[in-house]
């Protein structure tokens, strides 16, 4: 008798497996998309922030009018508070650009995935946003007051990334066709980003009421004041929007980048190898520039 037909096996789904190497690509495309996009619209914000930012902590804290806030600002203090936007927004926007989609392949509904995105990034970037509120405002820096007014912002940021998750559902509903343009994710991008800001700003003068100088500090009904909410929140709304606005921008080539690099690296094996030597090559490199530096500061010393 004729021997039985070997059984028939579905591929395992193992690293090596093309199907899931280019999921894991696609993936990984979409989170390096994002996080460009947050370093963009880093770079806008840091820019816009030097000069507002003073202008907005001094409004929102003190409670000063806006043209006093402009007399007060000082051109050796924006200079220097650049610095401290410029490295504290290429850490904050691209880390909750690349939370948000990483926490979208979570199979909860939309509401939850914007709350969890707000935790993650409340917990994990609060003493890097209270390090730069108090530079702004030229208070004293310490470990104790990095993680000041824990509640107010997490519940602010809680209610910004369920917003976020909201209306950009439905900023894309409205003409899913378009929605790949450049001129729609600006518009969509814009029009959420301000929605967010201004229906979590309530989080943000609770923060600003807790962060006020004890010396200085107002009473509740004194600092909250509805002009000076409206102008403080809208000059942070229009920053944080125009800078990820113009940062979606970037977002497709990015993605197109990577894509592009995974279908060389797939047709390439042998450049996997030679990344992990470059890589090894610059960190023994590092390694040899840090030993020569020592070298020469020891031999200064004798």
């Amino acid at each position: 008798s004729s021997l039985p037909a070997p059984a028939h096996h579905e591929p395992l789904a193992t690293p090596l497996n093309p199907a899931r190497m280019a999921a894991q690509m696609d993936f990984m495309g979409r989170v390096l998309g994002a996080a460009s996009q947050g370093a963009v619209g880093a770079l806008v914000a840091a820019s816009l922030s030097a000069v507002t930012e003073p202008i907005v902590n001094n409004m929102l804290v003190n409670r000063a009018t806006f043209s006093q806030a402009i007399a007060e600002l000082d051109v050796e203090k924006v200079q220097s508070f650049l610095k401290t936007t410029l490295s504290t927004n290429f850490i904050k926007f691209p880390f909750f650009e690349a939370t948000s989609v990483i926490v979208q392949g979570i199979d909860v509904n939309p509401m939850l995935k914007g709350a969890i995105t707000g935790s993650i990034f409340c917990t994990t970037t609060l003493p890097i946003t209270n390090y730069r509120f108090r530079k702004s405002m030229g208070l004293p820096i310490s470990a104790s007051n990095l993680y000041q007014a824990y509640p107010q912002t997490v519940l602010r940021d809680i209610i910004y990334g369920i917003v976020r998750n909201k209306v950009m559902g439905f900023m894309v509903s409205l003409n899913p066709q378009a929605a790949g343009t450049n001129s729609r994710r600006f518009i969509n991008m814009f029009a959420t980003v301000i929605a967010a800001c201004v229906i979590s700003a309530p989080g943000n003068e609770l923060r600003g009421y807790t962060l006020q100088p004890h010396a200085k500090a107002l009473p509740f009904f004194e600092f909250f004041k509805p002009e000076k909410f409206v102008r403080s929140t809208s000059i942070g709304a229009l920053i944080m929007a125009i800078s990820l606005g113009i940062g979606t921008l970037a977002t497709p080539q990015v993605e197109k980048l990577w894509t592009a690099i995974g279908t060389y690296l797939k047709t390439n094996p042998v450049s996997y190898l030679l990344i992990v030597l470059f890589a090894l090559h610059n960190i023994l490199e590092a390694r040899r520039q840090g030993q020569v530096v020592k070298a020469l500061g020891d031999k200064k010393k004798a």
